[in-house]
């Protein structure tokens, strides 16, 4: 039997029960079938061979895949959307994709006053890091962790971060007609990207709060977050805050005690090493 092309497979929103929870749907649009679960069927992706936890589904004489695993297989974000029975396959971004677009150099720019804004785009809302200077930039990995294409656009380097960032002019070039919608999501304390842990998100939310402020030999000490970004080392964070009107990033880390909670859930305990003042390091080397 042939195996049907799987990005048509993946549109037939009547088969995707095992992939999402898509709520109650009224009884004109749903059509009853018989079909059949093929668990003795292999999948080979790119030569590989791999296992899903879904099983192909056969009915009227073609294959059904489970999209979001198969996506995930295929590089592909996944995201459905409750509100409009809508299922987006996004296509995501090459993490070995070069970052300096058509420039050798990058342009530079200086934190002004950095914020994270949260954005609906086909599907999920992103927490993306802002800077506006002359225009509004925006920071690359938050940027293709949403799946837009961004090879070729002029990018931006932040003097003490160095992180990069691109143009709101230059997003325009990929955007096209369905640029991303600023998202009025409510976010209690300080924004976490790379973890998905609640526990562990928790955790970091409380140590950062509980060192807003504080006072060392009499003198006060105000810090505002920024960010925390999740390293590729697991249970570590990056964390970029200001403190007295400084620019700070410091490293923490995640380690688990013997407590658990009400629930019965791990409990973590969390350390850090000592704040980098990113704006004098920077001007020294």
């Amino acid at each position: 039997m042939r195996m049907k092309k799987w990005s048509a497979i993946a549109l037939l929103g009547s088969l995707m029960g095992t992939c999402f929870t898509a709520g109650v749907y009224a009884q004109d649009v749903l059509q009853r079938v018989d079909a059949y679960l093929r668990n003795d069927f292999k999948i080979v992706v790119n030569g590989q061979q791999v296992t899903l936890a879904n099983p192909p589904l056969i009915y009227n004489n073609s294959s059904y895949l489970p999209v979001k695993e198969l996506g995930n297989y295929l590089g592909a974000v996944v995201n459905w959307q409750e509100s409009s029975k809508t299922i987006y396959i996004n296509p995501r971004i090459n993490p070995g994709q070069p970052t300096e677009g058509n420039n050798i150099n990058y342009t530079e720019i200086v934190f002004q006053y950095p914020y994270v804004q949260y954005f609906d785009y086909r599907g999920a809302t992103y927490p993306i890091l802002t800077n506006t200077t002359e225009m509004t930039y925006y920071r690359l990995k938050d940027v293709e962790r949403m799946g837009v294409p961004t090879v070729g656009l002029r990018k931006a380097k932040e003097k003490y971060s160095e992180e990069i960032y691109v143009g709101e002019d230059e997003l325009k070039k990929v955007w096209g007609s369905e640029p991303p919608q600023s998202s009025y999501m409510y976010n209690e304390g300080v924004t976490v990207t790379g973890e998905n842990d609640p526990i562990k998100i928790k955790a970091l939310k409380d140590y950062v709060e509980s060192f807003r402020y504080y006072e060392i030999d009499k003198i006060p000490y105000m810090s505002s977050p920024i960010i925390i970004d999740a390293l590729p080392e697991l249970n570590t964070y990056s964390y970029l805050l200001v403190e007295n009107g400084h620019y700070f990033r410091t490293t923490l880390r995640l380690t688990q005690s013997n407590n658990t909670n009400s629930n019965n859930q791990p409990e973590y305990v969390v350390g850090s090493s000592s704040k980098e003042n990113i704006e004098v390091v920077k001007v020294n080397k």
